[in-house]
């Protein structure tokens, strides 16, 4: 499997997987056609753009160190199309190019191949441990989670997974996972797995539920650019963000309103509540919408511990030499 790295020309597409490709778009065209056109007539406001979000809409993230303190993209971004992809999984294939552009290596291949993708990424992985993005569509969702649990395995963390509408028969999500986010529609037959965490699961989890998003299918859902945008910047952020020291993690679950834009926050804070304090009054504070500080939590009472939505932030390299670096080399 070849990666392409934001600094050299992208290589040619491995003529296995690309042969895999035609030939499953090729059986599965008119099937998945007919399933996928059953599937928008029954929305009642289909559009032929995905616009879920657009920058006025969604509230700055905290505050990051300038640019120059933040340490350089790095890692290897795996990313797979659904059944008959190369037709209906095309967001992945733009994806990869905006994480390419970040600086981070990037690969495509269909749901079908994840086998010889995690053997390689394992051998890379041993050559030269780099922060690993695991990111799937439909049945490339599905993918996504069984490499990242062979990868726990072989005890290799993933330092992002990302599924847009996996099945409802797709795995859990393993221990070795740091950070997950589902992006699916619980209306969607073809899709709607919402995915759960495994029972040792400790990490990051964020689940956005677009049922009532009738913008978005199956078919376009891995296109939408404002989310697009959203992951490629936590991608090229990661190796400065850890994961560990953030505080408490808890999941969210989240069902965004019609009206509402896709903010793809990390995990819920908990923060307690004071005398005078309202879930509007919170949501000021904080930086979040109302809608889903209603959502996760009741109406507040002084002493309550809240939710809070929230992204996290990468951590400035240090600028002075710290107790930790080796002495003598």
């Amino acid at each position: 499997m070849s990666f392409s790295g934001g600094s050299s020309a992208a290589p040619s597409q491995n003529s296995a997987a690309s042969a895999a490709d035609r030939r499953e778009a090729a059986n599965l065209d008119t099937l998945f056609a007919g399933a996928a056109d059953g599937g928008a007539a029954g929305r009642t406001t289909p559009a032929p753009q995905v616009a879920v979000a657009s920058a006025a809409d969604i509230a700055p993230p905290p505050a990051r160190p300038p640019q120059r303190e933040i340490a350089e993209p790095r890692g290897r971004a795996y990313l797979f199309r659904g059944v008959a992809g190369l037709i209906y999984s095309r967001g992945m294939d733009s994806l990869a190019d905006r994480i390419r552009h970040a600086g981070v290596a990037a690969s495509v291949q269909t749901y079908l191949l994840w086998r010889a993708a995690v053997d390689q990424a394992i051998q890379d992985y041993r050559r030269d441990p780099a922060p690993i993005v695991l990111i799937g569509h439909s049945m490339g969702g599905d993918s996504a989670l069984a490499f990242a649990q062979r990868l726990n395995s072989e005890n290799i963390p993933v330092s992002l997974l990302v599924t847009y509408d996996p099945t409802r028969i797709a795995d859990d999500v393993p221990a070795n996972v740091e950070r997950y986010i589902n992006i699916f529609q619980s209306s969607n037959f073809m899709g709607g797995g919402n995915v759960v965490q495994a029972s040792r699961f400790h990490g990051h989890y964020a689940s956005f539920n677009l049922k009532d998003h009738n913008e978005i299918i199956h078919s376009n859902i891995e296109k939408a650019e404002q989310i697009q945008e959203q992951l490629v910047r936590k991608i090229a952020e990661l190796s400065a963000t850890p994961a560990a020291v953030q505080g408490e993690a808890l999941p969210l679950h989240l069902e965004v309103p019609t009206d509402a834009a896709v903010e793809l926050w990390d995990s819920g804070l908990p923060v307690q509540a004071h005398a005078g304090d309202t879930l509007k009054s919170m949501a000021a504070s904080y930086h979040v919408p109302v809608w889903s500080l209603a959502e996760i939590n009741a109406l507040l009472s002084e002493g309550q511990r809240v939710i809070i939505p929230r992204h996290l932030v990468p951590m400035p390299i240090p600028s002075t030499v710290t107790s930790y670096a080796p002495n003598g080399h």
